[in-house]
């Protein structure tokens, strides 16, 4: 058994300290907390009862100080009508009791109720000193309430001439810009300066008029100046401007109509001017204004038309008619061949990874006839792509095995590779030894050029050389891809050297007689696959 005065230890003695010290904290700040929101609420209740106190405090100050002022203005207002309906009242008795005894019972009620009207003329009259302020007050304000309630507006005058109300100044000034805005002739259309009147006047609202109300009237009271009329432009260039705007049209729909007709039953036709011709219905000044004979006269070419630049135009038929299909068709499309340049294949060679493929293209054309003829023919949306061209990939070798750099390859064609030659003394052909190119006659030092694209291979004097070689003298052979070689011999001056990438048409020699040669000349060879060709089949004598 545990003894009762066991040792607590420090730090356990500390903790239960620290926990008491905690617990009346909370303690001490939970009832100062409570404490503190039953006095507010108790200072609320307290003012509650102290403001109705007082209200009812007011309340009955006011009742005591002014009911008796109240009071007797009521009994002054009521007292003159009270007498008055009790006089009625004793009138009408009297008079009842006097034709009950035979007696005159107008006679005497009246009599009665004047004697009434007498004695009481001071409440009568108090009364009514009472209700007049009250009378005029309400005049007053009638009056006041008529005047606000009036409508104010602008009577507006143009010229003298009386044009209509209007609510303020901005309505005028709208329909003014909309008249300046509908004149369709720009040329002239600052010409129209308007100066109006204005008067302020009471109306009733429904006479005021609204912007479009008074745009209307404005341009009816100036029909001297301008007029509605139909302006006729050819590719926006005005033409003319006629007030017959029915008639004119009639005449141009007539132009049309006779293909129209023909092409009635075809959807896809349409039937239209061969020029952009437009009428433009609008104001315009009746100075501009020009008959429909004469409009149509110039149309046609007639009579001479002054443009907006200045220039004249005459003899020129504008109303040109045509039609227009529009149609679909579908067209082969072809890919752009792409080219991949590969550094570990040799120059001029090439491989073709993938062969191109042709793709289908749906075009939408409007296709123009004049006179039955197709004359144009205008693509009006995209095009839609039924299948995608496959393009042609070609790989292409630059790596040059003579040393140096390499360009682009060979085009396939040869040139002429003496540009200043004086004629040909021999063509290849066969005997012995035999002849394997064709010898270019020229004077010492004419310029050699390369016949195509390629890499120089050789570039040497073979002078000392056994087997042959010697008789080529000094000479250049280029390697022009695809298995395809030229040769140049006989130089008298080699200007490029072993690796080289020349290009067509680049000097690379001189004409000379070195090696075995009788004369000045060029011998030219062609090779594939290091074997002679004759040239004949590949180059064209130059005129």
């Amino acid at each position: 058994m545990e003894s009762k005065n066991r040792r607590i230890p420090d730090d356990e003695s500390v903790l239960h300290v620290i926990l008491n010290l905690f617990g009346d904290l909370f303690y001490f700040v939970g009832l100062e907390s409570e404490y503190a929101l039953i006095r507010v609420g108790r200072s609320i209740r307290a003012a509650g009862v102290s403001f109705r106190n007082s209200i009812h405090w007011i309340a009955a100050f006011a009742g005591r100080t002014w009911r008796p002022f109240f009071a007797a203005v009521w009994e002054d207002l009521c007292a003159p009508w009270r007498q008055m309906r009790s006089g009625i009242r004793n009138s009408l008795r009297i008079m009842r009791e006097e034709q009950a005894g035979g007696g005159s019972a107008v006679g005497k009620g009246t009599a009665y109720f004047l004697r009434g009207v007498a004695q009481n003329r001071i409440l009568i009259t108090r009364g009514l000193a009472y209700l007049l302020p009250i009378g005029a007050l309400a005049v007053l304000g009638i009056t006041v309430n008529s005047i606000l309630s009036s409508t104010f507006a602008l009577r507006v005058e143009y010229r003298g001439d009386f044009v209509g109300f209007i609510e303020n100044e901005s309505i005028y000034d709208a329909a003014h810009n909309d008249i300046q805005d509908r004149i369709q002739n720009a040329n002239t259309k600052d010409d129209w300066k308007v100066h109006p009147e204005f008067a302020i006047t009471i109306v009733d609202r429904a006479a005021l008029y609204s912007q479009k109300e008074l745009t209307d009237k404005i341009i009816e009271t100036s029909s001297a100046e301008f007029m509605e009329a139909t302006g006729v432009y050819v590719n926006d260039e005005l033409i003319g401007v006629t007030s017959e705007s029915k008639a004119l049209s009639a005449a141009i729909e007539s132009l049309l109509r006779p293909l129209q007709e023909q092409h009635a039953a075809e959807p896809d036709w349409r039937v239209e001017f061969q020029q952009d011709v437009q009428m433009r219905p609008g104001l315009y000044f009746t100075s501009t204004l020009i008959s429909l004979d004469t409009l149509m006269a110039r149309l046609r070419g007639e009579i001479p038309v002054r443009l907006s630049d200045g220039g004249i135009l005459e003899g020129w038929d504008m109303l040109g008619v045509q039609a227009v299909h529009s149609v679909s068709r579908v067209i082969e499309t072809q890919a752009e061949p792409q080219i991949i340049y590969d550094a570990q294949l040799r120059w001029g060679k090439e491989i073709i990874e993938q062969q191109a493929v042709p793709g289908q293209t749906e075009l939408f054309e409007d296709v123009v006839y004049i006179d039955g003829v197709e004359v144009q023919r205008i693509e009006t949306s995209k095009p839609n792509v039924i299948t995608a061209a496959v393009p042609q990939i070609t790989r292409y070798g630059t790596y040059n095995p003579y040393g140096g750099n390499a360009g682009d390859p060979a085009t396939g064609t040869f040139a002429w590779p003496v540009p200043d030659y004086r004629g040909i003394s021999r063509w290849a052909g066969t005997g012995w030894p035999p002849h394997r190119g064709v010898d270019i006659t020229g004077a010492i030092g004419t310029v050699i050029v390369a016949a195509d694209n390629g890499v120089v291979e050789i570039s040497m004097d073979a002078g000392g050389m056994g087997g042959g070689m010697w008789t080529y003298g000094k000479f250049i052979k280029i390697d022009h891809g695809n298995t395809f070689s030229t040769l140049y011999a006989h130089c008298s001056e080699l200007l490029v050297e072993k690796g080289d990438y020349v290009v067509k048409g680049q000097p690379i020699a001189k004409i000379g007689v070195t090696g075995y040669t009788s004369g000045p000349h060029l011998h030219f060879e062609v090779q594939v696959n290091d074997k002679w060709i004759n040239p004949r089949a590949y180059l064209k004598v130059p005129k």
